[in-house]
């Protein structure tokens, strides 16, 4: 199994060698505006796309699977503050996303402290208003 990729996220790869997550969790809104009406319900009319976020948890555990630096990668990107395209392992293109928020836990430390098992959570946000499964421009990352 070593050497598959998850999801491809910009530079960085979700997989085995490096940070494999075992849950995508994806949440998409869609706007409508309420025109009010008296003595009857309110009227909607669709506005259009609203936020779209992606958060993937999974689990780095070196020595078993995946790196510290790895963690640290994704850190960096998100200070950074690029947005990246988002494609998955079967070739499916998400979108454009930024880094909004890394979460992580350390369980299990060294005598150095040093942690032994690392879960994560990185939430992503789209950027870009193109369809899923669309080309991405070159230019599109930004």
């Amino acid at each position: 199994m070593a050497g598959y990729t998850l999801m491809a996220f910009g530079p960085f790869t979700f997989g085995v060698q490096t940070a494999a997550y075992d849950e995508l969790r994806r949440q998409m809104q869609f706007k409508h505006g309420a025109a009010v009406r008296v003595g009857e319900r309110d009227n909607y009319q669709y506005l259009g796309a609203g936020e779209e976020i992606i958060t993937l948890s999974g689990t780095v555990a070196p020595g078993v699977t995946g790196t510290l630096a790895s963690i640290t990668q994704l850190e960096n990107m998100g200070l950074g503050g690029q947005a990246y395209v988002l494609v998955d392992g079967a070739g499916y293109v998400y979108g454009v996303y930024f880094i909004d928020r890394i979460e992580t836990t350390q369980r299990y430390l060294f005598d150095d402290g040093t942690p032994r098992r690392v879960d994560f959570s990185v939430t992503l946000y789209r950027s870009d208003n193109l369809p899923a499964d669309e080309p991405i421009k070159s230019t599109a990352a930004r």
